[in-house]
């Protein structure tokens, strides 16, 4: 950032260092080296169940191992010719929690400016000190911040204590772990005492099932008897042009569940990943919880379209050809709040020039191949609904036939039976075989459903 904006003299001071240049001082926070302490900063060295619940005056205190970088940041704050302060923290509630947190902490009161930006490209940095934002308008985003930070102190600190002095054992307690190790143990006991039964199915040889589902293989083998060598007539065959639009553009959760679908990657990895892309700047914010773009950003994307030639230079070919969709699925002011969805910035073309690691490679991959199928064609595909009739015992397949493949081109496809029937067809019912199943308890929680249920935890609330 400081290379952007023309600071381009590393200045050294003791351990750490600053830059300086065009009229400005660039430093760094190092996340968070600030906060609101332990009970032990409060007096509360002793756990006992009488000081229960701790809810403390909140001060603020310097984390340890960092007293370099806060000696720095004091004298930088207090600099005489220092008349303004820019906050250019990461545009979001913990990004002003950490800047907010220095600044009360040494009890600056120099006006405050902020930049709020989803990328880091020099060109984003330049738009947005071009267009800096008052601090008071951040007023409400740090109250949230200092608000949650308050609340998960009281609910974690007191209640871990509880437990801990309770059944003399050492508990952590937090306000997401807990309902979230519910949410776990309630599908482990559904899982425990899930009792599987058996089921068996007779089918055609073209895949048609019996509608007639039977409880022993006996019963169905003795259906299977009964349609053998008897005509089977096709009753129905509508068939409906059907459509499967794109993947919304990727916000913070769906990168976290697709990664963990495609890759076993957890979610603090690939948001550890995430973060460095965004800070190589390759990718824009990765903490937003928007799967959308805004109507002042459609300009933009077609360029960067047009710097991932490198990565499927056939693709991006194909997509210019046929023009970007650029709908009301890909734009939506009104599903943006603090940031946009997660896209490549305008530099993503030196991606084959830049180190990655393996987890980074992977979410670049995700991230780019999603902005890429978002702008394609929807997939079109014909489902006929057959139905077969065999001595009075009805038989029912589906088959889905592609029309046009759109963004699904570029996904690996099952193949498509060739089955072609008309009302009125008959054929011989040779060859009927017996599929045995059992029902299936619910499965057990990856992080990818896990993400999922806590995006939509509503839905388990039921008095609301």
């Amino acid at each position: 950032m400081a290379y952007s904006l023309g600071a381009n003299e590393r200045v050294a001071d003791g351990k750490v260092s600053y830059y300086e240049g065009n009229g400005l001082i660039v430093t760094n926070a190092v996340g968070h080296i600030i906060g609101i302490g332990m009970p032990e900063d409060y007096g509360w060295e002793k756990w006992n169940l009488s000081d229960l619940p701790l809810m403390p005056q909140f001060r603020l205190f310097p984390l340890q191992g960092y007293s370099e970088q806060l000696r720095l940041l004091k004298k930088l704050l207090f600099r005489a010719d220092v008349s303004e302060v820019i906050n250019a923290c990461d545009a979001g509630r913990e990004g002003e929690a950490i800047f907010r947190y220095i600044y009360d902490f040494f009890g600056c009161n120099k006006p405050v400016k902020r930049l709020w930006i989803s990328s880091l490209t020099d060109e984003s940095i330049r738009q947005g000190m071009n267009n800096l934002r008052d601090g008071t308008e951040m007023e409400n985003l740090f109250a949230a911040a200092f608000t949650r930070a308050k609340a998960d102190w009281i609910h974690s600190m007191s209640l871990s204590r509880l437990y801990s002095i309770v059944n003399s054992d050492s508990h952590k307690v937090g306000r997401v772990k807990m309902p979230v190790l519910h949410i776990i143990a309630e599908r482990d006991k559904a899982i425990a005492g899930f009792v599987s039964k058996p089921f068996f199915k007779v089918m055609l040889p073209d895949g048609a099932e019996c509608e007639t589902i039977c409880d022993t293989k006996e019963q169905a083998e003795a259906l299977a008897a009964e349609c053998a060598d008897k005509t089977v007539t096709v009753t129905s065959a509508e068939s409906k042009r059907k459509k499967e639009e794109r993947p919304l553009l990727h916000s913070l959760t769906s990168l976290q569940q697709e990664a963990n679908d495609e890759y076993g990657m957890t979610a603090a990895n690939t948001l550890k990943a995430a973060q460095s892309l965004y800070e190589q700047k390759l990718i824009t914010y990765p903490r937003t919880d928007s799967n959308y773009l805004t109507d002042d950003m459609k300009p933009l994307v077609g360029s960067i379209v047009k710097c991932l030639s490198g990565y499927d230079a056939e693709r991006v070919q194909a997509l210019e050809a046929q023009g970007l969709n650029l709908d009301g699925r890909v734009f939506n002011n009104s599903k943006v709040s603090d940031h946009h969805a997660i896209i490549p910035t305008n530099i993503i073309g030196r991606l084959g020039q830049t180190e990655l690691t393996d987890d980074e490679q992977k979410v670049a991959k995700l991230v780019i191949e999603r902005f890429l199928g978002v702008f394609d064609l929807p997939y079109l595909y014909d489902e006929t609904k057959y139905v077969f009739d065999v001595g009075g015992i009805v038989f029912r397949l589906k088959v889905k036939t592609p029309v046009q493949p759109g963004w699904r081109k570029y996904m690996e496809q099952q193949a498509t039976p060739d089955i072609h029937y008309s009302a009125g067809d008959t054929f011989p019912a040779d060859d009927l075989t017996v599929k045995e199943g059992a029902t299936k308890p619910p499965k057990h929680f990856t992080e990818s459903s896990l993400l999922a249920v806590m995006e939509n935890i509503d839905r388990l609330i039921e008095d609301k």
